[in-house]
């Protein structure tokens, strides 16, 4: 059990970087061109509300809370964090009609709650 929860960290350690990180570099870069990569993304999260900046906000709380699963001291709140981060771009995904993917997303909240149990 122990290996498998490892994994677990590690995996959505990686994605909780990779995605906070992808919000911060599209809300730095962006340029106004529909056809950029970050747009897509952008265009999730304004069913919430959000506006390039604040989801680029939002992705460095994404990507804090993904590097705090890893402190034994921070583990716990970084991945309840990390969790609350995954469940409202789910809500995103399901608010811009994107069913599909927003059911698999479900699979990234419940990943980011096994980070915070601690290994036994």
């Amino acid at each position: 059990m122990k290996a498998a929860l490892l994994v677990n960290r590690v995996l959505i350690t990686l994605f909780g970087l990779s995605s906070g990180l992808f919000k911060v570099a599209g809300s730095i870069t962006r340029t106004g061109d529909p056809a950029a990569w970050w747009e897509t993304d952008n265009g999730v999260f304004a069913h919430l509300g959000l506006g390039p900046t604040l989801v680029g906000l939002f992705g460095l709380v994404q990507a804090v809370a993904a590097a705090l699963v890893w402190p034994v001291k921070t583990r716990k709140a970084g991945a309840y964090a990390l969790a609350a981060c995954n469940l409202f771009a789910t809500a995103g995904l399901f608010a811009a009609g994107v069913q599909p993917f927003g059911v698999v997303s479900l699979v990234f909240v419940v990943m980011a709650v096994l980070a915070g149990r601690p290994a036994r």
